[in-house]
């Protein structure tokens, strides 16, 4: 029995995630051409290239509402164990976009070391580098907040995204107001802050990287998932016992498959019945989880397995 697919269990979610994501559009699309604007009429390099970073957002905007859409597509001839594993492509193609953006900021501010410098530019300027800052942190908090509620990873590295684009609107706020208060010779402060968040940012893509690249290996979820989902299995009346359990994350979403001890006295469909209820009981207690795979087994010596569970087991220790 194959669970719903999420967009049929929690429209509610999806409806979150993309209206998230079309927030964030809007936002791209608008504060992108406001300090591009402002920074050539400002004469702000350190504006214009924040605000080309905000138009290159709209790549990760697109690739995470492109994700949403597929992930939601139920399971076809040629895609027969669904479509989730794109959120896995999605997020690394996000970190990916994360890593090179912050391989351009290290090199950028390394050259502003070396001597690069740059006319001081109008007061606007810095006033739009800060309105970006509040805009960007509002959308990385919203977007993260909403990445949690859907557990879902393509959001939560689109959040990150939008945190770096904070980010450098810091990095051009604090390069802009020093030149303006404290003339050009202050300007290396602005890339030192740069290299000091560029490589923050940095670790967090490469840790979006692995843990998109540990999903492609088919890594188990974390242990406290796992005994969560457990839990569930003897619960349900006529499970005599389980072992073989096994846990994997399919993009956002969670695989499980096991083998279910139930008393040989009982009928095949009697067994499929229990079967059905540890299925329902698991998705239920897990939205999380997208299919749930169950081999029943008679409780009997050849079929029992020391690293199963069994219900007497449980009985003995309470």
């Amino acid at each position: 029995m194959r669970a719903p697919s999420p967009e049929t269990r929690s429209p509610t979610s999806s409806a979150h995630a993309r209206s998230v994501t079309w927030l964030s559009v809007g936002a791209n699309i608008s504060m992108g051409l406001l300090k591009c604007g402002v920074g050539l009429w400002a004469q702000s390099r350190a504006l214009v290239a924040d605000g080309l970073h905000s138009l290159t957002d709209l790549v990760s905007d697109v690739a995470v509402l492109l994700g949403l859409h597929v992930a939601s597509q139920p399971p076809d001839e040629n895609h027969p164990y669904g479509h989730q594993k794109i959120a896995t492509f999605v997020t690394m193609f996000i970190a990916i976009l994360l890593l090179g953006f912050c391989l351009a900021l290290l090199l950028d501010s390394v050259r502003a070391i070396l001597g690069e410098r740059s006319t001081v530019p109008k007061w606007p300027a810095l006033v739009v580098a800060l309105l970006s800052l509040a805009v960007k942190e509002w959308l990385f908090w919203r977007t993260r907040r909403v990445a949690r509620e859907t557990r879902s990873s393509m959001l939560l590295a689109n959040a990150w995204h939008h945190r770096t684009d904070s980010i450098t609107s810091i990095v051009a706020a604090a390069g802009i107001g020093t030149s303006i208060l404290l003339g050009e010779g202050w300007a290396f402060l602005d890339a030192v802050v740069g290299i000091l968040l560029g490589g923050y940012i940095a670790i967090e893509g490469v840790k979006m990287l692995m843990t998109a690249i540990k999903d492609l290996m088919d890594t188990a979820p974390e242990q406290s998932v796992i005994d969560d989902l457990r839990e569930h299995i003897l619960a349900v009346d006529g499970a005599v016992g389980y072992h073989d359990f096994r846990a994997r994350r399919v993009g956002d979403m969670i695989e499980v498959d096991l083998h279910l001890l139930v008393s040989p006295d009982i009928s095949v469909k009697a067994g499929h019945d229990i079967a059905s209820k540890v299925k329902h009981e698991i998705v239920r207690r897990h939205p999380e989880v997208i299919n749930v795979l169950i081999h029943i087994e008679p409780d009997t010596p050849e079929h029992q397995h020391e690293r199963g569970v069994a219900e007497s087991d449980l009985n003995t220790t309470n």
